[in-house]
């Protein structure tokens, strides 16, 4: 079996998305015990020059999966990036599949304060939190 498949059998499943996150591949998302997952699936288009998952790339899949929290959560219909920090801790191998459960710290009617850690296995690789502006709640109806 190889790496999307066992990530399939997982509960996995990719998202190719759109615009600029589809050039890059698309992401990986699971909902597990209430929480959403996100994952990714590094390649080696995603290499810096030491051959490692570039930064870039790292905080790209960080503001995507803090940004869809936000906005799942609240209901929005649109949400902005105002603030996003990152701190790293370890480099990602091309090949090893990350993770990040982002926590919602705080959400108001405009505003979602977003915190979480992406993992390589038991390994953490970047820690960040994040702001974001929130558009008007979709119509539920």
């Amino acid at each position: 079996m190889d790496m999307k498949e066992t990530l399939a059998a997982e509960g996995w499943r990719h998202d190719p998305s759109e615009g600029l996150i589809a050039f890059l591949g698309g992401l990986w998302l699971r909902d597990a015990t209430g929480m959403r997952e996100f994952g990714l699936l590094p390649a080696p288009h995603h290499a810096n020059r030491n051959g490692t998952v570039h930064g870039g790339m790292l905080m790209t899949f960080v503001d995507r999966a803090f940004g869809m929290t936000a906005r799942l959560t609240s209901g929005a219909a649109r949400g902005a990036t105002i603030n996003l920090s990152h701190q790293f801790v370890a480099p990602l191998q091309i090949g090893s599949f990350a993770t990040v459960t982002p926590r919602i710290v705080k959400l108001t009617t405009r505003m979602a304060f977003v915190e979480g850690t992406v993992w390589a296995g038991d390994a953490p690789i970047l820690q960040a939190q994040g702001v974001w502006r929130l558009a008007a709640r979709s119509d539920p109806g």
